[in-house]
């Protein structure tokens, strides 16, 4: 068993080289918490109150099991079903796509399946009203990328509509639901989404990291009500701790059962291939994936500079729950779980000859997955075949396509390592009108890319903020570039004003009203300063 030592000694190492502010971790084992602690500050600035095991952290869109968890409990009190049309419980629910909002269910929103594109602004109303309101100003008017059912594609939207079902059947607003229903049973009394009774405890600020290295508090505390059923939750490792538990042991915390054996088993189960070597895939609001050959359920999130993750494996009983005001501690975690299974440090290559089948003999129908593809996060994927044989160019780099089985192929990096994995999805015979690169969405596109004029990248020359994340364009000798505090990133140039970003996905200006715009993924805007 991994001692308390070596646990600290991971951390400590890490911790101390990278500079975090606050950063607190749980380790669960069985039905116990075997380890918990905090780490340096909840403010830098200042000197700031030590971080515990009860400071408070935003833990982003790890709020999204947990809501899903209570829904569960719904489900079990026998208030709404997860295969009936969410329009039972909503009469007024639209969408731009009248038949389309007539076939999303409970269960694609919770697996993101039900097609809408991510999304959720940052800063909106703080009344509780807003969850609705936003239901029927916003996602009214949405265009799902693919029709509901048909492939898996993470957004917030999907959680945020889900909640709002939960408001409706229980005549909650959500925050009262949610401490009702999962809350109070689990004793998370510190898990919360108001921003005003956070501030009475322990409370760990976000901090910038500035080009000298220096970290400086976020003094701004972005606040959407409309986003509190996806990922605007905050809480401490103590009681996500509780739900974790709640996972490794069927549904039972000490003496209590919350959630039903079944429920959890459903919330654990395949609902949505994502097309990996690893078998990631979609569970009810977690998501499931084999590890170094182990089956783990998990979910991560991010909020402004926080982190969060949850990695726990069933089988075994096993668990890590980590939170930090800055990008720290996925790394640590996984660690920690190789040590505590008994895990190798490095798995041994994979090698298409010993691992894969061999293609069908018919590769007619691979013809129907040629064209070009872009998704807001994986950005142009084009595909063609020369001598019967598939390549990939993803954003300016072409490599050949293997096979792995129907629908699946990988490439190789230079080291002849899986690189990139590739899922099409066809529609009844016709040309794929989808495909999963990395398991994100892309859709299938007759625009012309690669063509841009760099004479016009200077006017897009600055810094842009949405007064919460600030970021900064220049063009020097490399070409376009992006800076995020002390990272640069080059760009791969698509049209005049679209950008890919490793990390980022599609990048856009576009002039408006307010100014220059710089848009992510088609959804998250800040404006020139």
């Amino acid at each position: 068993m991994l001692s308390i030592e070596s646990i600290d000694a991971i951390i400590q190492q890490t911790f101390d080289e990278t500079r975090i502010p606050g950063f607190t971790i749980a380790v669960l084992k069985g039905e116990e918490v075997v380890y918990a602690k905090g780490f340096g500050s909840i403010n830098k600035e200042e000197g700031g109150t030590p971080v515990t095991c009860d400071t408070i952290f935003r833990i982003g869109s790890l709020g999204k099991p947990l809501t899903g968890s209570a829904i569960m409990r719904l489900v079990e009190a026998g208030k709404v079903e997860l295969d009936i049309p969410i329009i039972n419980y909503i009469p007024e629910f639209r969408l731009s796509d009248p038949e389309a909002a007539r076939k999303v269910t409970l269960r694609m929103l919770l697996n993101h399946t039900a097609g809408f594109p991510d999304g959720g602004d940052m800063v909106g109303k703080r009344d509780l009203g807003a969850l609705g309101e936003y239901v029927r100003e916003e996602i009214s008017q949405l265009t799902l990328m693919a029709p509901p059912g048909f492939l898996h594609s993470y957004s917030n939207h999907h959680l945020n509509l889900a909640g709002y079902v939960a408001e409706r059947v229980t005549g909650q607003f959500f925050p009262e639901f949610m401490k009702e229903w999962l809350f109070d049973p689990l004793q998370m009394s510190r898990t919360l989404y108001d921003p005003l009774v956070a501030f009475t405890y322990s409370l760990a600020l976000a901090h910038d990291r500035h080009p000298d290295g220096s970290l400086r508090v976020q003094h701004n505390f972005p606040e959407n009500a409309a986003n509190y059923p996806s990922y605007f939750a905050m809480s401490t490792v103590n009681d996500l701790a509780r739900f974790a538990l709640m996972h490794l042991n069927r549904g039972r915390v000490g003496q209590t059962q919350i959630l039903s054996p079944e429920s959890i088993e459903e919330m654990h189960s395949l609902q949505a291939d994502r097309f990996t070597l690893s078998g990631l895939a979609s569970g009810l609001t977690f998501f499931r994936d084999t590890y170094k050959g182990v089956q783990m359920i998990r979910h991560a999130g991010a909020i402004s500079t926080y982190n969060s993750a949850i990695l726990l494996v069933p089988e075994q009983k096993v668990g890590v729950i980590t939170l930090s005001s800055q990008d720290y501690g996925w790394t640590e975690a996984h660690e920690i779980l190789d040590q505590m299974l008994e895990l190798p440090k490095q798995m041994p290559k994979v090698f298409a000859a010993a691992s894969f089948q061999e293609p069908p003999v018919d590769k007619s129908q691979w013809s129907s997955y040629e064209g070009t593809y872009i998704g807001f996060l994986k950005g142009a994927a084009q595909v063609r075949m020369s001598d019967n044989e598939l390549y990939l160019n993803l954003n300016g780099e072409e490599r050949q396509l293997c096979y792995v089985r129907e629908h699946f192929f990988i490439t190789y990096d230079d080291e002849q390592e899986p690189l990139d994995h590739i899922g099409f999805i066809p529609k009844d015979g016709e040309a794929a009108p989808y495909i999963m690169v990395n398991s994100s969405a892309c859709q299938r596109t007759t625009e012309r890319l690669y063509q841009s004029d760099s004479s016009l990248w200077y006017k897009f020359e600055g810094d842009y903020t949405d007064n919460v994340l600030n970021f900064s364009f220049r063009v020097d000798d490399r070409g376009p570039v992006l800076i995020d505090e002390d990272t640069e990133t080059v760009c791969v140039p698509l049209k005049d004003n679209l950008f890919y970003v490793d990390e980022f996905g599609l990048m856009e200006f576009t002039e408006e009203e307010e100014g220059m715009m710089l848009t992510f993924q088609n959804t998250w805007r800040y404006v020139k300063a």
